[in-house]
């Protein structure tokens, strides 16, 4: 069974925010990726993957007129209006995830991991052992294998 699409201009003009921020964002990156200079006179050089995220971005960016603007969208995919809940969990993330980059260099990787995934898994709902401290844990885990050893990155 589908549903009716919404077409009103109101939600049209919602969808064109994600459209503009996507094409934005794009179009930024592929000024900052002609900055970078390179001795390399290969077609892969430095700024090739620079460049191809920024015209996938500018590519998906159109693609959403046509998908969710032109096209309208279902009632199931218009979100709820703001509330005081959703607001104090959008910061306390936000604050989250700053104190996760800034404490890298205070803390072990995994630690801080390990922390932050239990926080925002808490803050998300999850209930139960297995969720809380499980999930954090296997994340953790998978991430340090994943940085440290296999990439060899030094964080």
């Amino acid at each position: 069974m589908s549903d009716a699409l919404v077409t009103g201009r109101s939600y049209r003009l919602r969808e064109l925010v994600p459209v503009a921020t996507c094409i934005g964002f794009g179009i930024g990156v592929l000024v900052f990726a002609q900055d970078i200079n390179s001795q390399v006179g290969v077609e892969l050089g430095p700024a090739f993957w620079p460049s191809m995220l920024g015209y996938s971005l500018i590519v998906f960016g159109a693609l959403l007129v046509f998908v969710n603007v032109l096209r309208g969208v279902r009632p199931a995919d218009i979100p709820d209006p703001l509330n005081g809940w959703g607001v104090s969990r959008f910061c306390a993330t936000a604050m989250l995830l700053v104190g996760y980059v800034l404490l890298w260099n205070v803390l072990q990787f995994w630690l801080i991991t390990f922390v932050v995934s239990l926080a925002l898994t808490a803050l998300y709902g999850a209930r139960g052992w297995k969720a809380v401290l499980a999930f954090p844990a296997l994340v953790s885990v998978i991430l340090h294998i994943l940085f440290v050893l296999v990439l060899r990155v030094p964080l």
